[in-house]
């Protein structure tokens, strides 16, 4: 499967950063399971007390936050969590190119790496992320309804390019 929410720079690290930037916990908090959530909240708080405390005691204070963050969204997907890896270290090549499609709202970051019977679909399911993505960041069900999606595409398009028998990507033509 893919590692990609492990690594330092993946989405779920980025939401963490933005929550520690903002105090606003909702920016992690819909990648978490909803019965994660008070621990999550306790997690953030206790963070933002340990931020004032000595350089080592912050930096022990932010490494266990962000592992925890990680671990709690496994939990959610029933996955068992290892440790946060580089950023350079990720499974699949797709998932940049799938994340930066979803940023900029257009396919054709990826359409040579999927089957082209399969392109009207994955259209679809783009369409779906991009009008799900710019939800109020205070509003968790909505979040929650985005990142679902854009796992769900994630998965989705990961899954065309390693594992459908039989068929070509328009790159191996």
């Amino acid at each position: 499967m893919v590692l990609h929410y492990d690594v330092r720079n993946g989405p779920i690290m980025k939401a963490a950063k933005m929550a520690l930037q903002t105090g606003n916990v909702n920016y992690v908090l819909i990648w978490v399971p909803e019965e994660s959530e008070n621990q999550l909240k306790n997690l953030l708080e206790k963070t933002f007390c340990k931020r004032r405390d000595r350089k080592d005691v912050q930096d022990v204070a932010l490494d266990g936050y962000f592992k925890t963050v990680s671990r709690l969204h496994r939990s959610g997907e029933r996955v068992l969590y290892t440790c946060i890896k580089p950023d350079d270290l990720n499974e699949s090549q797709i998932v940049p190119k799938v994340e930066r499609a979803i940023e900029i709202g257009d396919v054709e970051e990826i359409i040579g790496a999927i089957p082209p019977t399969r392109e009207g679909y994955l259209r679809q399911r783009l369409r779906n992320v991009i009008d799900k993505k710019n939800y109020d960041v205070n509003n968790v069900a909505a979040g929650r309804a985005y990142v679902s999606a854009f796992i769900d595409f994630i998965v989705y398009v990961h899954n065309l390019t390693t594992s459908i028998p039989g068929e070509k990507s328009h790159a191996e033509h």
